[in-house]
């Protein structure tokens, strides 16, 4: 866990982002992209000090857009 904040720590400072360390460092949280019949499609779990996956996120939300698209028409 701590390895996670340092590295969290190292990538914040590397992208000029400050801020502090008060609250609860150890609450995690994640993302869930559900479809329009409200299946889910992609879940992320957070992990400490790794990134969010966003072009996964991009790719699943692009896909589910064009999936729309087609139903529509």
């Amino acid at each position: 866990m701590f390895r996670g904040m340092r590295n969290m720590s190292k990538r914040l400072s590397k992208k000029n982002i400050s801020g502090n360390y008060k609250g609860e460092g150890i609450v995690q949280g994640g993302i869930i992209i559900f479809d329009a019949a409200g299946k889910a499609r992609f879940a992320y779990r957070e992990e400490t000090g790794s990134e969010v996956p966003v072009e996964d996120i991009i790719a699943v939300v692009k896909e589910l857009r064009k999936e729309g698209k087609a139903q529509s028409s």
